[in-house]
């Protein structure tokens, strides 16, 4: 009959097709995922609860939604050390605008966006303007965005939040919960921003050749602060969720957040060297980190192991992307090609 295939085609097809798939950057790491996922469902009647499966993805909703903005810092060639603090100070000023200025929610929540946008653009001021090293001045500048938090608060906690502003972190709409839908979004427009626009176009030129972006006449300065701006706006926006997740605002909030958010973006294929990176690898990482931090709870292990896996895991990923860049092989590491 017409129209009707071969085995012998119709194998070679599902051969191309299973190979085009693997050709993303993003396949491994899936892969991975999926794996450690089925593994995980099927020893474990706990991890496959669904309550569980639901306080997996808010643990990682909120790592995600920092992880988008220093994806995009890493994909530019540099990176923002200072997330966390900005992520509390954001939290803890949202907290207080409310508590001691007497604005409501939404207005106390933007207000929160809004120094987290002025802390981005500060950042991304004195890594384009003054050109100080990313790294060195985004550790300077959380330094000084955590004092700041520490200042305005004097260390002490806020509690009785209202609805109002614990909606992103607890809210639902229907039976799904706010923060998981608001992840989605962040990362299908962070995708689309990434790959579908000059903007995203013109941050992948700079990490991948800087010298070249400035020769074509790119205006690398004000893209370098728009992806700080962006940056901060998205910690500040993670500072805000995880406040309505906790329901208490603590002027500690957000120091845990930087070393999570960082392997997310390494783990799901983003090249420290710039250039390259993807939000839909940098959730994949994300929920890869979550899964393992939930299994040594639901296994009962020893819950300090947390810091160790997360290593390791960012070690694979290191040693992983190497493998793929050509600049790590066996002959290198059993010293044959010395």
């Amino acid at each position: 009959m017409r129209g009707t295939q071969s085995p012998t085609t119709l194998h070679e097809a599902t051969r191309a097709r299973i190979r085009e798939m693997l050709a993303y950057r993003e396949s491994g790491v899936f892969l991975a995922l999926v794996v450690f996922f089925a593994i995980m469902y099927a020893v474990s009647p706990i991890f496959r609860a669904p309550f569980n499966l639901t306080t997996i993805l808010r643990q990682i909703s909120v790592t995600s939604i920092v992880a988008m903005g220093q994806t995009l810092v890493i994909v530019s060639g540099a990176f923002d050390l200072s997330q966390g603090s900005i992520a509390g100070l954001a939290a803890m000023s949202t907290a207080k605008l409310w508590h001691n200025l007497g604005f409501s929610p939404p207005l106390a929540i933007a207000g929160g966006l809004g120094i987290g946008v002025l802390c981005g653009f500060l950042n991304g001021v004195l890594a384009a303007r003054f050109r100080l090293h990313p790294i060195v001045m985004t550790l300077a500048t959380g330094a000084v965005f955590l004092g700041v938090n520490f200042y305005i608060t004097r260390g002490e906690s806020i509690i009785g939040l209202p609805d109002g502003l614990t909606w992103l972190g607890k809210g639902r709409i229907g039976s799904v919960p706010v923060l998981i839908i608001l992840m989605f979004i962040v990362a299908l427009l962070m995708h689309i921003l990434l790959t579908r626009t000059l903007f995203g176009l013109r941050v992948r030129m700079i990490g991948g050749n800087l010298k070249a972006s400035q020769d074509v006449g790119m205006n690398v300065e004000r893209i370098r602060i728009g992806i700080f701006t962006l940056s901060g706006f998205l910690s500040a926006l993670g500072g805000i969720v995880l406040l309505g997740r906790v329901g208490t605002a603590i002027p500690q909030i957000g120091q845990g957040l930087l070393f999570p958010v960082v392997t997310a973006a390494i783990v799901g294929g983003t090249l420290l060297t710039g250039g390259v990176g993807s939000m839909a690898g940098t959730l994949i990482g994300a929920a890869i980190m979550g899964i393992a931090r939930n299994s040594l709870v639901v296994l009962q292990l020893n819950i300090y192991l947390q810091d160790i896996v997360q290593g390791l895991l960012v070690v694979v990923a290191l040693l992983i992307d190497q493998f793929r860049r050509g600049e790590l092989t066996w002959r290198i590491i059993f010293g044959k090609d010395r």
